[in-house]
């Protein structure tokens, strides 16, 4: 195997990841994280701050983790899904729609339609009903299949944007590690918050001036994209690094 090629970045799976760190430090998800772990450990956000005990805290990182697999296979099979349909449909034409798509859901995310009410449920908060979590770390992972639903309003356009990305793969398996790697954008700040949810409380309080800042800086990184996704140059870009990498490391394969 080329090691050349097998480290090459691929821009695409890059900006995935990207989304999802943005989409965890999104307005309508960072605020809510202590009240998500505490909802999957079955622990009180006093008990989690004030844990000291290592079977404690292994409590919430297993609930964590299988959590963090409810709402991984849902992004999965929605990336499995957006490809296939992408790869039956597959066009220069898609790769433009897909392009202004993306472009517009980066200028959303910028506060360009703030005033178009219908669209209004795309910012909405990740909120949740459900009373009695099932028990077990099975209960868990349902409760991540169940959050994944709700937080997709809320993380709409990008989101979205993602499986955009994902229609214009060749083959569905693309389309699912897409969006697996855009679930590991969420899913490893979650996980360092459940080790310790005191740093993660402090780091919260300093990063809350600059979340407005932050989500900015993903409107124009999906407007980017978008634009190279329109000019068919984010696959131009990957091939590129793939080659400098395959030139420049040495394979003594």
């Amino acid at each position: 195997m080329d090691i050349g090629t097998f480290f090459a970045p691929n821009v695409s799976l890059i900006v995935a990841f990207l989304a999802g760190l943005f989409s965890f430090l999104s307005p309508c998800v960072f605020p809510l994280i202590p009240s998500y772990l505490s909802y999957v450990s079955g622990m009180s956000v006093d008990e989690l701050t004030a844990s000291k005990t290592t079977r404690l805290k292994l409590t919430a990182i297993k609930h964590s983790l299988m959590f963090i697999l409810g709402f991984t296979l849902v992004f999965v099979l929605l990336g499995v899904f957006s490809s296939a349909v992408g790869s039956l449909l597959h066009s220069i034409w898609l790769m433009r729609v897909s392009g202004i798509f993306i472009i517009l859901m980066g200028l959303f995310i910028l506060g360009a339609f703030n005033k178009i009410k219908f669209l209004s449920f795309l910012s909405s908060d990740a909120n949740f009903n459900l009373k009695n979590r099932p028990v077990g770390l099975i209960g868990s992972v349902l409760v991540g299949i169940v959050f994944a639903a709700a937080w997709t309003p809320c993380i709409g356009p990008i989101l979205a944007s993602i499986l955009f990305i994902a229609s214009t793969m060749h083959n569905a398996s693309e389309g699912g590690v897409l969006l697996f790697v855009y679930a590991m954008g969420l899913a490893v700040p979650f996980l360092a918050a459940s080790f310790s949810l005191n740093i993660f409380l402090s780091t919260s309080k300093k990063l809350r001036p600059f979340i407005k800042i932050i989500s900015v800086i993903g409107g124009i990184i999906l407007i980017i994209a978008g634009i190279l996704i329109f000019f068919n140059y984010l696959a131009v870009i990957s091939l590129y690094f793939g080659n400098t990498f395959r030139y420049n490391i040495p394979y003594n394969g």
